[in-house]
């Protein structure tokens, strides 16, 4: 049973909209954010990329127009609406990585 919760647990914290929920409810309780230095910066970019990608995946409107067989011209402008946030994700996630490559590559070099 433990093992359960604990997956149930990691997939809570893994949600993106768990995520949003957790970072907006900080800020409104005025919780200060520390600045993370460029290496920890550059990851936690890769993985607010990756959670931007998830949101566009697991769009509820896209699912539910699928799932409940609406019309498809409402069902296609879910997907490219999707599309775009999954893009956008993908695209913040890659110049994250690149900058974290780069950064990487001029510490070996020093």
């Amino acid at each position: 049973m433990k093992t359960f919760t604990a997956i149930i647990r990691s997939i809570i914290h893994a949600c993106p909209y768990s995520i949003a929920a957790k970072k907006c409810m900080n800020t409104l309780k005025g919780h200060k954010k520390v600045t993370p230095p460029k290496l920890q910066k550059f990851q936690n970019g890769i993985k607010t990329g990756r959670n931007i990608a998830l949101i566009g995946v697991f769009c509820p409107f896209l699912w539910y127009s699928i799932l409940t067989r609406q019309s498809a011209d409402l069902t296609l402008l879910h997907a490219i609406h999707s599309g775009i946030i999954v893009g956008l994700g993908l695209l913040v996630l890659l110049i994250n990585y690149l900058a974290l490559f780069i950064h990487k590559r001029k510490k070996e070099n020093i």
